[in-house]
């Protein structure tokens, strides 16, 4: 029996077709999209950067009063030291919006790792009280790998919260996030791909979406969800109503398997 007790947040990226382009200039605004998502059954948005910065400032207004809340803003700042402006930003829209985190993503140089740490930590220090700190760590940055990240991130112990993609890669490698990291990590994004194929619906690929949920059961997990993407994402022309759709879906699935 589906457990409705679930709660999982929307990320708006998910609806932008804009999202990987180099100007990344957002084409729908979140506020006209927010009763839909929470009529979907989503309990919070976590918000793309960039349909807040790029927005004008009646949508910013509008980002304050939508019907279900910023739980995670989707910062892209840097943390060198050219960056400063980049993070004082995020930090205020963050606190604007009274998001609960920030989810962020590490650079790719290793001999800046030192200068990244300190900028972090000063970053910390400028974000609301109690502002959970997300690392997504990703392919391309100095935390593509749980060995690399554990190693980079060991001065920022207990300060940093991991992000894990349960629904992509290998599952063994999922094991070793969770193995490493234990308790760290406390978010998941959701967005299910077996292989290089295309995004996928959590019941386009069910038993695969069921061996990675039992992964993360048996290691214990109980933190939040971010239903990050699914069917029909870079299929294009994308469909926004097709794409909510589809995430709808994938919340069901989830509330399905997952018991709370």
């Amino acid at each position: 029996m589906a457990d409705p007790r679930l709660q999982v947040c929307f990320a708006t990226v998910l609806l932008e077709s804009n999202r990987w382009t180099p100007e990344k200039t957002p084409t729908f605004k979140v506020s006209e999209w927010a009763d839909p998502i929470r009529d979907a059954g989503f309990a919070g948005l976590e918000l793309w950067e960039y349909h807040a910065t790029l927005a004008d400032e009646q949508e910013r207004d509008a980002l304050v009063r939508l019907p279900l809340p910023v739980a995670i803003f989707n910062s892209y700042c840097t943390f060198d030291d050219a960056g400063a402006g980049g993070r004082r930003r995020a930090a205020e829209l963050a606190g604007r919006f009274g998001a609960g985190g920030v989810k962020f993503n590490f650079g790719n140089e290793p001999a800046r790792a030192d200068e990244y740490i300190r900028n972090l930590l000063a970053w910390a220090e400028e974000l609301p009280v109690g502002c959970r700190l997300l690392c997504e760590c990703h392919g391309g940055t100095l935390l593509e790998t749980p060995a690399q990240a554990a190693r980079v991130l060991a001065p920022l112990s207990g300060r940093v919260e991991i992000i894990v993609h349960a629904f992509a890669g290998e599952r063994d490698v999922l094991r070793e996030w969770l193995n490493r990291f234990g308790p760290a990590v406390t978010h998941v994004h959701v967005a299910g791909r077996v292989g290089n194929g295309p995004m996928l619906r959590l019941a386009d690929m069910a038993d695969e979406a069921r061996a990675r949920l039992a992964i993360l059961a048996a290691a214990g997990y109980s933190g939040t969800w971010t239903e990050e993407f699914t069917g029909g994402v870079a299929q294009w022309p994308e469909d926004r109503r097709a794409l909510l759709a589809n995430a709808a879906g994938d919340l069901a699935f989830l509330r399905e398997h997952v018991s709370c």
